[in-house]
Formats: C-alpha cells, sequence, structure tokens
C-alpha cells in the first residue's frame, strides 16, 4: 500500500550514500521493537510521517487535520532517519522498506489515526530537533 511512497523516499537519496540492500538478510530486523529505542522511535516518526503524506496524496480525510507534511520536512525526515537507520544498522532498502510497510499498515488498521494523532507533537518534537 505505501511501498511506493517508501521506494520513491528512498530513492530520494543519493546513490553513493544507500548501503546496498542486505544480501542474507542475516541482519534483517523483524520489528521496529526489535532496534534500539532510539531508531525505533525515530522510523516510527519518520513512517507517522509517511503514512499521512499518503493520506493527503490520495485525498484520505484523515490526512486534512495536518499541514501538508511534504513541505513541513516530513519527507526529508523519513530520508534521513532511514539513511541512518541503514548506515547504523546495515539494514538494506529492502529490509527498510519491509519494517516501514509492516508499521504503516499498523497506521493503516483499527485505531491507526488515533495513534497517528498521538504520535504527532512527539513526532513534530523530534523532526525540529534534527533542524527539519
Amino acid at each position: 500500500m505505501l511501498t511506493p511512497l517508501l521506494v520513491a523516499m528512498l530513492a530520494a537519496q543519493p546513490a553513493a550514500e544507500r548501503p546496498a540492500p542486505s544480501a542474507s538478510g542475516a541482519n534483517a530486523v523483524v520489528s521496529l521493537d526489535a532496534l534500539p529505542l532510539e531508531h525505533a522511535a525515530a522510523a516510527r516518526c519518520a513512517v507517522v510521517f509517511a503514512t499521512i503524506s499518503r493520506w493527503q496524496k490520495v485525498g484520505d480525510a484523515r490526512g486534512s487535520d495536518y499541514p501538508d507534511i511534504e513541505a513541513a520536512g516530513g519527507r526529508e525526515f523519513f530520508v534521513r532517519v532511514m539513511a541512518r537507520l541503514m548506515e547504523d544498522t546495515g539494514l538494506g532498502r529492502d529490509d527498510i522498506i519491509a519494517l516501514s510497510t509492516r508499521a504503516a499498515d499498523e497506521n493503516e488498521g483499527e485505531g491507526g489515526a488515533a495513534r497517528v494523532k498521538a504520535m504527532m507533537p512527539a513526532c513534530n518534537l523530534m523532526k525540529t530537533a534534527a533542524g527539519l
């Protein structure tokens, strides 16, 4: 569902800065819960921004409660967080897409909109702290 958006956001990162996908999956992380807290929190926020961006792009009413996420730095935050996650963990793009897609699917499920809304204050603080 969000895969095209996630791929587009990851593709925005210059190729020279992108680690190669993990070939064996040996470093694959099953869920964001398996990551260190700092990475998990940043990745969850990145996915929240991607979720809202998708809602806004497809005209989903759930996105209307938020300012333009891409214009507000949500896309850049996503790219930076995922690049750092790949660099720090050795995960490849396919691994990141899988993790992000699972997390995004949770935002689309029952209670997802309420969870996104509850996370936004902390995510906006994290984005601001990142200089975006």
